[in-house]
């Protein structure tokens, strides 16, 4: 039996033995919910020692880091092996430690947020905290934007008409800061966030002198000042009606790894874009409900698909019909479908459409990969998705479904590669059960069964209505010998799943073909 680290609430490590190895400093306990989130449960010593003592010197922050190690070490005793480092990373070893990401409550019922005893006054371990806070809280999800009649429009207008009545509009203050090269890095990464944020609201981008009559929207400041190699980015959003300032943000572009923390700093504010337009109950326009898409719940599902309806002309439309054709597949994998072969062929009849009306567009093209992947034509998903890629290497639906395409002929490792690439963007955000099983299904055909597990209990932990996320932890549990730990996943599969039987998850028509071509179904003649 492995160790147990758990993340809910409390951070406790527990010992195989049942023994609390739990450190005592704060520092120590933050660094082990840092690895365990981390992908693969590493993080390089430089990040590490970033997200702990950024408002250190480099000498400090590592003799700092050095020392910590050293204390964490202590701690596990015997089974400091779990800790495990090769040059410049620092890890966790996944076949040593169970990750723990079960919510708990307290007795009132309430949900106890993620590592609640942990407070370091460290910006950006603040920063990173509160967002891993918002994302393991099931109440983060925000309401579903519906159009009804009581809002404001008249009764009986048509949901595309409210669309065009007052257009969201996100516009962008000039950039302040301190030299070109500042000015650049400011530039390219608030255009290209606010460019993917309007895309999937939809809204338009104007620049702030182009947008003086805007009644519904959000309005960016940004300030980068170059601090040596480094660049600081503070981004600051703000109501455009109200002039309430809704979401502050600073992000450090770092000069030794520029790409990816940029990449990191485009990704959080279009999602913080995307949660603004969502949270924004008016009653003349309409965003994609894109939370709502990326979930695995039937009312969500199909709320969503409501929406989407509704948007049937502009710029957007091609988008919306192919999103519908995404949640329908979803639908069907997850036989939640009232009439499959209906579903079925509107599914596939909504991606043609959208691949007509949009033959260019990365997330139409994306989501058509991934319909053909779904019926089984490995080499036209894996076409169509290299094309959205090469249209857009950035798009996220382009790299989920060029992901699931290599990983469908075979190519593992490159979908692995493709899906790690997704760690910082926007999916991950905004369906994180969807990106972690995507990664967890690479990770059992790549033989990683115990970094699979641990994803896929990622994924329970932030959508607690997952079925895939359950079938898997019922399998490699059983597989790695924890009856317990099988039956408990069991038991909240038959929870989400009225009609689940073992007989049924044996069965060829059963979506787990991961776990069978595997060999993992043994579950199947447990008898838990």
């Amino acid at each position: 039996m492995p160790a147990t680290l758990s993340l809910m609430g409390s951070v406790r490590l527990l010992g195989a033995d049942g023994s609390d190895l739990t450190p005592r400093s704060q520092k120590a306990r933050g660094a082990l919910a840092l690895l365990a989130t981390a992908p693969d449960q590493r993080l390089s010593r430089t990040r590490l020692q970033d997200l702990l003592w950024s408002d250190r010197g480099k000498r400090q922050g590592s003799d700092s880091l050095r020392q910590m190690l050293r204390e964490l070490r202590l701690a596990m005793g015997d089974e400091k092996q779990i800790l495990i480092s090769g040059a410049g990373w620092i890890g966790l070893d996944p076949e040593r430690l169970h990750i723990d990401l079960t919510p708990v409550y307290d007795a009132g019922g309430a949900p106890i947020e993620f590592a609640a005893d942990i407070d370091i006054p460290d910006p950006e371990f603040e920063d990173w905290l509160r967002n891993m806070r918002l994302r393991l809280t099931p109440e983060n999800d925000g309401p579903t934007i519906l159009q009804r009649p009581d809002m404001g429009a008249p009764a009986g207008t048509p949901a595309a008409d409210l669309h065009h009545q007052t257009a969201y509009t996100v516009a962008l203050e000039p950039i302040e800061s301190n030299d070109m090269r500042a000015h650049v890095i400011g530039e390219m990464v608030m255009n290209e966030a606010a460019a993917r944020a309007c895309e999937m609201i939809p809204a338009t981008l104007a620049d702030d002198a182009a947008a003086p009559n805007a009644v519904a929207g959000t309005r960016i400041g940004t300030i980068c000042y170059s601090t040596g190699d480094d660049c600081s980015l503070m981004v600051v959003m703000r109501d455009i009606a109200s002039g309430r300032r809704d979401w502050t943000r600073r992000f450090t572009i770092r000069g030794e790894d520029e790409t990816t923390t940029m990449r990191h700093a485009v990704a959080q504010i279009a999602v913080a874009l995307l949660d603004r337009a969502r949270r924004t109950a008016s009653p003349n326009w309409t965003t994609f409900p894109m939370w709502d898409v990326f979930s695995y719940s039937k009312d969500r599902l199909l709320a969503a698909d409501r929406v989407l309806a509704g948007i049937v002309t502009g710029p957007q439309a091609a988008v919306a019909l192919a999103l519908r054709s995404y949640l329908r597949n979803t639908l069907l994998f997850e036989r939640l479908a009232d009439d499959p072969q209906l579903c079925s062929d509107e599914a596939v009849e909504f991606s043609t459409r959208a691949r007509q009306m949009a033959p260019n567009n990365p997330s139409v093209i994306a989501v058509a990969s991934l319909t053909a992947s779904w019926r089984r034509d490995a080499v036209g998903a894996l076409e169509m998705a290299r094309a959205a890629y090469r249209i857009d290497p950035d798009n996220e639906l382009a790299n989920h479904a060029l992901s699931q395409a290599l990983a469908e002929v075979g190519r593992v490792t490159e979908a692995f590669e493709v899906n790690e690439r997704g760690f910082r963007s926007a999916l991950a955000e905004i369906g994180p059960a969807c990106w972690l099983m995507r990664r967890s299904v690479i990770q059992i055909r790549l033989g990683r069964l115990g970094d699979a597990e641990n994803s896929a209990a990622a994924a329970f932990a932030f959508a607690p209505d997952n079925r895939p996320s359950l079938r898997v932890l019922a399998a490699l549990r059983y597989h790695r010998g924890d009856e317990a730990g099988a039956a408990d996943a069991l038991h909240h599969l038959r929870k989400v799943e009225p009609d689940f039987t073992l007989e049924l998850m044996a069965s060829p028509d059963y979506p787990a073909a991961t776990l069978r071509m595997a060999g993992l179904l043994g579950v199947t003649k447990s008898g838990l």
